[in-house]
């Protein structure tokens, strides 16, 4: 199995839960929590990284 259809699995999984009913209504604080997260993170200095992800992170919001 290739990284990139391990990715593809998890982003479907994440995707599936935050839409699920119990995950809805705080779907968007989880976004908001993620966001902050990357953004303090250390394991990834990089500010290169960080915008990339962050990005990314915007795309699966606009598919949520």
């Amino acid at each position: 199995m290739t990284n990139q259809a391990q990715i593809d699995a998890l982003e479907h999984l994440l995707m599936a839960v935050l839409r699920s009913n119990e995950m809805k209504a705080s779907a968007y604080s989880v976004f908001e929590e993620a966001h902050l997260a990357i953004m303090n993170s250390k394991e990834r200095g990089d500010p290169h990284q960080k915008v990339a992800a962050v990005n990314y992170l915007f795309h699966l919001k606009d598919k949520f």
